[in-house]
């Protein structure tokens, strides 16, 4: 059994949790023994059994529909809406006809997997996408086992409110710096800007020049020393975005036993984030009020070890070796 991985974009376009969950899972599958390797889409050998798309949009339409016909079985991780509010409800029903959504649906018969990361986005599936249950399967985003073996080392200690992820508005951090900078409780920001955030990144730079408190650094590598050492030595990890599905930088920080600072979102109500310090993303008064709430009292904010045990590369890998076999 051969399968090919496909991303949703050019990586040299856009880098974010998706693409490094992709790169992740298909290390993770080939550690596993299992004939997987990367699309060459220059490549006119297609002498392949599965084609693994990441992400269940228009860009892989195409991809989908030409598999199908070269009698190929297709599994498609996805990201998908929660559809929390009505106008994102109503978009969702306008598009169906006209629009994404319409070609979105098309797709679905010729997909044999949709993979997701939890339970509201399999529910999504059902209620939204009508995708009947036997075609869902549920697995969560690696996270990678130098953070399940991290051993803190004798001088290791904690002082500030820790951010990762890319620099864009949708992540919030601009309110995340106010509300530290306000209360001069210090904070590190660890990400790139994200292509066309330029504007975003010169306001959240105006905040950080007027506080003594906070530091950003442009970009880590997933999974460096460097990076799990910023993980391992702060107090509590803040993510009060406006949008996510399963950030992997709040598993990596729940498994090192970290406090969870997390927007008031359908993304926080999962599982793998179960105590975590909810907040209006919007309200600048919550993100203080939560910040305080978790330097006060770091314990209760500390989710459950046993469900990210399910996010163990090898658990993972055998998830989806689970999905190829069974189709």
């Amino acid at each position: 059994m051969k399968i090919k991985f496909l991303p949703y974009q050019p990586h040299s376009f856009a880098f974010g949790g998706f693409e490094i969950q992709m790169l992740s899972t298909f290390n993770a599958i080939k550690q596993l023994g299992m004939n997987v390797s990367k699309l060459d889409v220059w490549d006119r050998d297609d002498n392949f059994d599965i084609l693994h798309c990441w992400g269940l949009d228009m860009a892989n339409y195409e991809n989908v529909y030409w598999a199908k016909r070269a009698k190929k079985k297709v599994v498609v991780t996805a990201l998908l809406n929660y559809y929390e509010s009505n106008i994102q409800k109503f978009k969702f029903h306008l598009s169906s006809f006209i629009y994404k959504q319409r070609l979105v649906k098309e797709m679905l018969p010729n997909i044999d997997t949709v993979v997701v990361v939890n339970e509201k986005q399999a529910e999504v599936c059902y209620r939204y996408l009508k995708i009947p249950a036997h075609k869902v399967c549920i697995i969560p985003n690696v996270v990678d086992e130098k953070f399940f073996n991290y051993k803190p080392g004798e001088n290791s200690k904690n002082g500030y409110i820790l951010a990762v992820g890319n620099i864009c508005n949708r992540k919030n951090q601009v309110n995340l710096a106010i509300s530290c900078a306000d209360d001069k409780i210090p904070l590190f920001l660890i990400g790139k800007v994200l292509n066309g955030e330029e504007k975003y990144a010169d306001e959240l730079n105006s905040i950080i020049k007027q506080s003594d408190n906070i530091t950003w650094v442009k970009g880590l590598k997933e999974n460096s020393d460097e990076l799990i050492e910023y993980f391992a030595n702060c107090t509590a990890l803040a993510l009060p975005s406006f949008a996510e599905q399963q950030p992997i930088a709040l598993l990596e920080g729940a498994v090192l036993r970290k406090p969870l600072i997390i927007a008031d979102k359908a993304y926080a109500r999962q599982k793998y984030y179960h105590n975590s310090q909810l907040v209006n993303p919007d309200s600048i008064s919550s993100i203080k009020t939560g910040l305080k709430n978790v330097l006060v009292n770091p314990a209760k904010y500390i989710p459950d070890i046993e469900p990210l045990l399910e996010c163990k590369s090898i658990n993972v890998a055998n998830a989806y070796a689970n999905v190829y076999n069974n189709i």
